[in-house]
C-alpha cells in the first residue's frame, strides 16, 4: 500500500490496551499497524472494535479523567445519554443458556459479546473494552476461577458477575475474596439479575479507574478528594475495596489532609450504608464529661438538666457510619465504653439498664502516634488493634507538592461558583511558589489561602503577591540557597535529573519529554546515576 494511501488515517504505535498493577489503562507499543487501533480526542487509544465515544466526554466512561479548565470550573468526562450502549461479556460453555441472556440482555439495551472458552474470552477482553464480565463456574468444586483470577490480575477494573448452576459456600466466599461483585444462581435471565447487572454498573461508574494519557501525568477525582499522586492514588484505592466490610478503619494524618473526605467515600461506596446517616463527631471539641452522653444518649432525668430522653450519636447512625475524628484524645475510661459498643454491638444509654443493639460502622481517624500513646498507657492497646485493622495513612500536602496544581484547579472552580468570581487561574512562578511551601495547614490551609486570594486580588490570574505567607516562605528559601555554587557538569546533570524525576513522580517518558531527550537516553543516564535515585538533589 503506498504511502499517500494510508495518510488519511492516523498510523499510531499498537499492542494491547493493558490494566497495569496500578489500575491504570497503558498502551504497549509493538509494532506499526493502523487497523487495530485508532486515536481518539485527547491522545487515547482504542480497539477499532469499540464504539466512538464521542468529543464532549473525550472517550471516557469512567470516573478517572483528564481535567481541562473553564471559567464555570471543571468539567467531568462522564458518559452521556448519547453515548455508547455499555457492553458486556458473557463466559459460558453452555450455549444454550449464553444465547439466552445475551438476548436477554440486549432486550435490556447491553451490547454483548460472547465466549464459550477463557482462551476466548482472554482473547474478547485484550481487544476490546467491557464495562462488565458474566461468567460462569463449570465445575461444583469450584476449580474455574482461573478465568476471575485472570480478570483481576491484569483488568483489575473490570466488574464480575459469577453466575453458576452450584452454590457451594465455600465457592461464594473463594469467588468474592478473588474480586467478584456478586455471586448469582441460574437461571439468570430475570430481574434479579438485572437489578445485580444495574447495581455493577453504578459500581463501575463510582469505582476508581485510571485513564492515563500515555507519557503525561493523570488526574482522578473521587468525590471531593482530587489528585494526581500516586499516594493518594493508592489510599483512594484501600478505601474502595473496604466499602462494604463492616471491619475496623483507622485513618492517620495531619490536620487539614482530608481524613474525613476518605471516610465519606468508604460510606458512600457502600451497598447496604450509603442511604443511611453519615455522622461525623470531633472528639477533641467535646468535653469528657459530656462526650459520653453525647454518643451513647441519655435518659431523662439521668443527670441535671437531662429534661427529656435523647439519641445519642451512634443511635443516630445506625444502620450507616460513624466518623470518630480524633480518638487519640479521648480517656481511657470513654475507649473501655465505646470499645464495648463495637465488640457487642450494643449500647446503653446513661441514666438506662437496658441495652439497645445498633448496627453502626465506626470509622475512626487521628492525628496521633497512636503507638506510641499505647507505649505510654495513653490509649487501650486492644482499642487500637480493634480500629487498626485497616490502617490508612494520608501523607501531608508538602510530601506531594505534584497534587497542588490540581488542587488549585479544583478549589478555583469551587471559589469561583460560589463568590461568583473569574479568577482563571495561577502565574506559573505563583505556582512554583506554593508548591515549595511546606503547608502547615495542608489541604484546608491550600483552599483558605486560595479564597482569600481571590477575595482581595484584583488578578483574574493569581500572582505570587497574593500569597504572602508562601511568598515569604520562598524568598527566604531562595536566598538561603544561592545560584552561585559552581558544581561540576556531572553534578549539575545528577541534580537536575533527580529534580525532574521527583517533579514528575518518576515517570520516566514524562521526564525524558520535558527534559528533551530520548526516553532510552534517560534511561541510560538513570542506569549510571541508579544508586543515587533515593537521594534529594
Amino acid at each position: 500500500m503506498s504511502r499517500a494511501a494510508t495518510s488519511a488515517r492516523p498510523v499510531i504505535p499498537t499492542g494491547r490496551i493493558r490494566a497495569s498493577r496500578k489500575g491504570s489503562i497503558a498502551l504497549r507499543c509493538q509494532a506499526w499497524a493502523p487497523r487495530r487501533f485508532r486515536l481518539l480526542p485527547g491522545g487515547r487509544a482504542l480497539p477499532r472494535s469499540y464504539p466512538d465515544p464521542g468529543l464532549d466526554n473525550r472517550g471516557s466512561n469512567e470516573l478517572y479523567f483528564k481535567p481541562f479548565r473553564r471559567r464555570g470550573g471543571w468539567r467531568d468526562c462522564r458518559r452521556r445519554k448519547d453515548c455508547p450502549l455499555k457492553k458486556i461479556i458473557i463466559v459460558d460453555s453452555h450455549e444454550e443458556q449464553r444465547l439466552a441472556l445475551a438476548e436477554f440482555l440486549r432486550g435490556e439495551g447491553y451490547q454483548t459479546d460472547e465466549a464459550a472458552t477463557e482462551v476466548e474470552a482472554m482473547r474478547l477482553i485484550d481487544a476490546n473494552f467491557y464495562d462488565l464480565a458474566v461468567i460462569d463456574l463449570c465445575e461444583p468444586d469450584c476449580l474455574c476461577t482461573g478465568m476471575l483470577h485472570w480478570i483481576k490480575t491484569h483488568y483489575p477494573g473490570l466488574e464480575v458477575v459469577v453466575a453458576t448452576s452450584f452454590g457451594a459456600i465455600d465457592c461464594v466466599v473463594k469467588t468474592i475474596r478473588l474480586g467478584a461483585r456478586n455471586y448469582v444462581m441460574k437461571p439468570v435471565a430475570n430481574k434479579e439479575f438485572l437489578d445485580v447487572v444495574q447495581d455493577a454498573m453504578q459500581q463501575r461508574q463510582q469505582g476508581l479507574r485510571s485513564l492515563r494519557r500515555v507519557n503525561e501525568p493523570y488526574c482522578y477525582r473521587v468525590g471531593k478528594v482530587v489528585g494526581v499522586s500516586r499516594s493518594m492514588e493508592n489510599i483512594v484505592q484501600t478505601a474502595l475495596k473496604v466499602t462494604d466490610f463492616d471491619t475496623g478503619i483507622m485513618i492517620r494524618g495531619e490536620s487539614g489532609t482530608g481524613k474525613e473526605l476518605i471516610a465519606r467515600i468508604i460510606h458512600d461506596h457502600s451497598r447496604t450504608r450509603k442511604d443511611k446517616e453519615f455522622v461525623a463527631i470531633n472528639c477533641a471539641a467535646i468535653p469528657n464529661d459530656i462526650l459520653e452522653s453525647e454518643l451513647f444518649g441519655y435518659a431523662r432525668g439521668a443527670f441535671t438538666g437531662a429534661l427529656q430522653r435523647r439519641r445519642g450519636l451512634i443511635e443516630a447512625a445506625d444502620g450507616g457510619t460513624l466518623f470518630m475524628d480524633e480518638i487519640g484524645d479521648t480517656t481511657p475510661q470513654f475507649q473501655t465504653k465505646i470499645l464495648r459498643a463495637i465488640q457487642e454491638k450494643q449500647i446503653r444509654r446513661v441514666g438506662e439498664n437496658t441495652n439497645r443493639s445498633v448496627d453502626v460502622r465506626i470509622v475512626a481517624a487521628t492525628n496521633k502516634d497512636l503507638a506510641r500513646l499505647v507505649r505510654e498507657g495513653a490509649f487501650r492497646e486492644d482499642l487500637f488493634y480493634r480500629l487498626s485493622v485497616i490502617d490508612i495513612f494520608i501523607p501531608p500536602l508538602r510530601e506531594r507538592p505534584e497534587d497542588i496544581p490540581t488542587l488549585v484547579d479544583y478549589f478555583l472552580g469551587e471559589i469561583n461558583e460560589r463568590l461568583k468570581k473569574n479568577v482563571l487561574g495561577v502565574a506559573e512562578e505563583a505556582m512554583k511558589m506554593l508548591q515549595a511551601y511546606n503547608w502547615p495547614g495542608n489541604v484546608r490551609e491550600l483552599r483558605n489561602t486560595l479564597e482569600r486570594a481571590a477575595v482581595l486580588s484584583g488578578h483574574q490570574l493569581l500572582q505570587a503577591e497574593d500569597f504572602p505567607l508562601a511568598y515569604e516562605h520562598y524568598r527566604r528559601l531562595t536566598a538561603a540557597h544561592p545560584d552561585d555554587e559552581i558544581v561540576t557538569l556531572q553534578e549539575m546533570e545528577r541534580r537536575h535529573l533527580l529534580k525532574a524525576m521527583k517533579r514528575y513522580n518518576y515517570n520516566q517518558k514524562l521526564v525524558a519529554r520535558k527534559l528533551g531527550i530520548g526516553y532510552t537516553t534517560l534511561w541510560r543516564k538513570l542506569k549510571l546515576l541508579e544508586k543515587d535515585l533515593g537521594a534529594t538533589p
